[in-house]
């Protein structure tokens, strides 16, 4: 398993390729001349100027943001006195709000801007371009077919370009807790189950003087450190406990059968996604998780009171950048012995805005970015992995050994595509995430709460 150390290296080749790009001797662009006239000698003219594309990046820490910086150095390269692309860092909150603003007053605002399959929303309303005119043969061989599906809208159009898949996650743990437990962490050959991994939680929920859940005496008001943590927020509970539950079934919870939309959670799938809700329950997750964000969960593995953390990949890079004299590892995530990796087609990618005035010069730059070598700087740095699988063959993912985990997950996995639903983040909103934060916090049985989702599943995607 890699230390910090080794991904602090692999940081500092990020970084080198920016300063390397940066260093490059420019090359000397001839000058236009304009052919003479009635025989008058000929006139040097300035070269055109290059076409400005302006990127809105929602990148929110070092890493990320370097990564992203580094590709628009290395495409302004590479297209020098052709294309120069203006890096713009924006907000994440703010995405809704500044493409609003730029639709409502006919231009004005980026032509790139990252997302992920919320896009459709954005394409129905006329706020995207469809990328289809500018998809070649050899674009297309950058994802795979069902990638390309995930970000296809319902009429055919492609709103969406590929930048990262879809989110997979490390148990991230701290290795002087196990070591003091005499914990060995899981491994590719030898993963953790559910249950083991609730049962080395018991061991690493410790008191104030030594004592483990579950020891007479322990003193529940005043743990030293938690033995787990894991996101049991709004977003968290419904993609994070699906994915595990899916894992199970092999299937997708919400899809369609004879034509008509629903919430089928069998029986495997069920004990799965009520064991992820209920470690606050089990007692090795303090109670103030229930709704924590992932910065708190952050700040506390750092600090030594909790001692695995179950997030994605990109809180890597975020630990790295945030607390870089904390010392941690990751392993692989919990897997029942029956499970595979079945997780969802799709992920971010870039968008064309409506009132872009280079379009060509936007998708070439879009599009640029799906190649293995440009994918891998601009992603690497956010801890995600690449929509283009070759990128993982590249430096900087190709000598991290973490990422083996990944190797793994793809290797081994299936991804599914569920059709877009345009009521779909209404129904997780208003039913599934609330509903479940309840089964976390212990006022609601799994049973119950899975009855009423399946309730309100049929009345709201049908509608």
């Amino acid at each position: 398993m890699k230390q910090k150390s080794r991904l602090l290296a692999a940081f500092s080749l990020l970084m080198a390729v920016t300063m390397l790009i940066g260093c490059v001797a420019n090359p000397t662009v001839a000058p236009a001349t304009v052919a003479p006239a009635t025989g008058a000698p000929a006139t040097d003219a300035p070269a055109p100027a290059p076409v400005k594309v302006l990127y809105w990046s929602t990148s929110w820490f070092p890493a990320s943001q370097e990564g992203r910086k580094a590709s628009v150095v290395k495409f302004n390269q590479e297209y020098k006195g052709k294309i120069e692309v203006e890096y713009i860092q924006g907000e994440s909150s703010a995405r809704k709000q500044y493409i609003e603003g730029g639709i409502a007053a006919g231009g004005g605002i980026a032509c790139v801007m990252e997302y992920d399959a919320r896009v459709m929303d954005w394409y129905s309303k006329g706020y995207v371009n469809d990328l289809r005119p500018y998809i070649t043969p050899e674009i297309k061989a950058y994802m795979t077919d069902d990638q390309w599906i995930a970000r296809t809208a319902p009429d055919g159009a492609i709103p969406l370009s590929g930048t990262t898949l879809a989110e997979m996650n490390f148990l991230y743990y701290n290795p002087a807790h196990f070591e003091a437990a005499g914990i060995k962490p899981a491994t590719l050959d030898n993963p953790w189950s559910w249950d083991t991994l609730f049962e080395n939680a018991k061991l690493l929920t410790v008191d104030i003087n030594g004592k483990q859940l579950g020891e007479a005496g322990f003193d529940k008001a005043n743990v030293a450190h938690w033995g787990y943590i894991s996101g049991l927020d709004g977003e968290k509970v419904i993609q994070n406990g699906m994915d595990y539950a899916q894992m199970a079934m092999g299937a997708p919870i919400i899809r369609q059968e004879n034509g008509k939309w629903g919430w089928f959670l069998d029986d495997k799938g069920a004990k799965a996604y009520e064991r992820y809700l209920t470690s606050v329950l089990a007692g090795i997750s303090p109670e103030a998780a229930i709704g924590m964000n992932g910065d708190t969960m952050n700040q506390l593995f750092a600090e030594g009171k909790v001692s695995m953390l179950l997030r994605a990949t990109f809180v890597r890079p975020a630990l790295v950048s945030n607390f870089p004299d904390f010392k941690f590892a990751a392993m692989p995530m919990p897997m029942n012995p029956d499970d595979k990796m079945f997780y969802v087609a799709g992920g971010e990618g870039l968008v064309m805005t409506k009132y872009c005035e280079q379009p060509e010069a936007a998708a070439e730059f879009i599009f640029w970015m799906m190649k293995p070598e440009n994918n891998a700087i601009f992603v690497f740095g956010n801890g995600m992995t690449p929509a283009n699988i070759g990128a993982l063959d590249v430096e900087p993912y190709a000598s991290d050994r973490d990422w083996d985990i990944i190797r793994s997950y793809l290797k081994t996995g299936v991804t599914y595509i569920t059709p877009y639903n345009p009521n779909l983040q209404e129904f997780y909103d208003t039913v599934v995430a609330p509903t479940l934060m309840e089964v976390g916090a212990g006022t609601m049985s799994f049973a119950d709460a899975n009855k009423l989702i399946q309730e309100q599943a049929i009345l709201m995607l049908n509608k």
